[in-house]
């Protein structure tokens, strides 16, 4: 599946707000998907990030030969090498980096998706769901083929329809040392049409936890 970025944003947050603002020559050196995403991204002044933090241009800086752009609610991060700037390297402050298995415009598009997922009006979430229910839940949406990440866990994929985005992944045990349980996955859904995500509640054994403006006004 193709996503069209700048209109896949469209269509989630609404039409922009604001005029582009492109970056100034102090930043060329950074690599040209992310100065593209900063100008496509300044033009919504509602938050279009809400799980990860993208770091202001000027934020930015090389260190032991990488440069980080983006972290999470954790300690995870992620950096371009400057000689390379089409790649992507995800890792811990502190710890080893690995190259992700996808090429920086890519990586944008994923990392949108997965945003999307969790900054919708209505959301549904579930930490327990059996292999065999899968193919309900996730039969409104085709999945997009990414690369994949490391974070929050290998294995993580993303489904999409016209207006539903889904991140599902291996489920964990609830204690350490916090292995996967075999079966089990965690799903998450926005959606920004609440008669849509209401088609899951059909779905019997799975006990959906509700959140998003739309949910609260139940």
């Amino acid at each position: 599946m193709s996503i069209d970025l700048p209109r896949f944003l469209a269509s989630w947050y609404g039409l922009s707000d604001a005029p582009p603002k492109p970056l100034s020559g102090n930043y060329s050196w950074l690599p040209e998907a992310l100065k593209e995403w900063y100008e496509l991204s300044s033009q919504w002044t509602a938050p279009i990030m809400t799980m990860k933090r993208m770091h202001a241009p000027e934020e930015i800086a090389v260190e032991c030969g990488k440069a980080i752009f983006m972290t999470g609610s954790g300690d995870e991060v992620w950096a371009f090498d400057p000689d390379s700037t089409l790649d992507v390297y995800e890792g811990q402050i502190y710890g080893e980096w690995e190259q992700v298995a996808e090429l920086f415009p890519e990586f944008l598009v994923h990392n949108a998706l997965n945003e999307a997922a969790y900054n919708a009006i209505s959301r549904i979430s579930c930490d327990d769901v059996e292999e065999n229910q899968l193919e309900e839940i996730l039969a409104p949406m085709e999945e997009v083929g990414f690369g994949g990440w490391r974070w929050p866990r290998p294995g993580h994929r993303v489904f999409m329809s016209k207006e539903l985005v889904a991140d599902v992944g291996p489920a964990i045990e609830d204690q350490e040392p916090w292995e996967g349980r075999a079966g089990h996955f965690e799903v998450q859904i926005g959606s920004n049409n609440p008669m849509l995500t209401a088609y899951f509640d059909q779905i019997r054994g799975i006990n959906w936890f509700r959140s998003g403006q739309a949910n609260l006004q139940r």
